[in-house]
């Protein structure tokens, strides 16, 4: 759910800032589907906790080894960081760069702020949620 969330705001990303209308209006549907698989991975989560609470920490336990697994990326790759500022700057002024960058830093904090709410929602403590959420791999999957 971690993975999927972050993709959901992509998507809704590329829907606010996309390079054309048709970009900007594909998304919009991959979003609302993408936003069902959240939401039923969070309900079925949240319901198998309910009967089996050993499971949070098996969860716990399933995102440290991903990370471990990960730990040789080297997280979200330099073009396509570019990419995205370029996509959100909408033009290649020093300003409209600027502000590109900024709204890609506060893409990678919504993504964060998501995972951390998804994890507290699913009975995490906000420091074990917070934790937990550095974890996830940079390149935002």
């Amino acid at each position: 759910m971690l993975g999927e969330g972050t993709f959901l705001s992509l998507l809704s990303f590329l829907q606010a800032h996309g390079p054309d209308p048709v970009t900007r209006q594909v998304t919009r549907p991959a979003a609302q589907d993408e936003a069902r698989h959240v939401a039923f991975g969070m309900a079925h989560l949240q319901w198998r906790l309910g009967r089996d609470p050993k499971l949070r920490g098996r969860l716990a336990a399933a995102i440290k080894r991903r990370h471990a697994a990960l730990a040789q990326t080297t997280g979200l790759h330099e073009e396509v960081f570019d990419a995205l500022v370029l996509l959100a700057a909408g033009a290649w002024r020093p300003d409209a760069i600027a502000a590109g960058f900024a709204r890609v830093q506060a893409l990678k904090a919504e993504m964060a702020a998501g995972r951390r709410r998804r994890l507290t929602r699913l009975g995490f403590t906000e420091e074990a949620a917070a934790a937990l959420s550095e974890l996830h791999t940079r390149n935002f999957m």
